[in-house]
């Protein structure tokens, strides 16, 4: 049986992390995922952005609660997608819906 590859846009919401001279309410995260249907796709993201979230230095920083996640968008990736990789990392938003740099990359804990 043929096993798709997956793009899954995941939003976390509900943290509060301190960034520079502001703080992040929410993430995104691209994640590429193997799965049957786009369903599992869905819960492989999110299993996927649970564990990495939980084992970041941002996770011990951030002063709110565990990361709510929803997922924003999901979709077959192309042979060229595949070939490329997800981008890595979070991509941090304020309350405004202002994208915000993550400063340096934090190592896990």
């Amino acid at each position: 049986m043929h096993v798709a590859r997956y793009g899954v846009t995941v939003q976390g919401q509900g943290i509060a992390l301190p960034l520079d001279t502001t703080v992040a309410v929410g993430f995104l995260r691209l994640v590429q995922v193997r799965a049957r249907t786009p369903v599992e796709a869905e819960i492989r993201a999110v299993r996927l952005v649970e564990a990495d979230w939980a084992s970041s230095a941002y996770a011990f920083r951030n002063r709110g609660g565990t990361p709510y996640l929803t997922i924003s968008q999901v979709g077959l990736l192309s042979w060229w997608h595949r070939f490329l990789g997800a981008p890595k990392g979070y991509i941090f938003f304020a309350s405004d819906g202002v994208q915000l740099s993550p400063g340096p990359n934090p190592q896990a804990r």
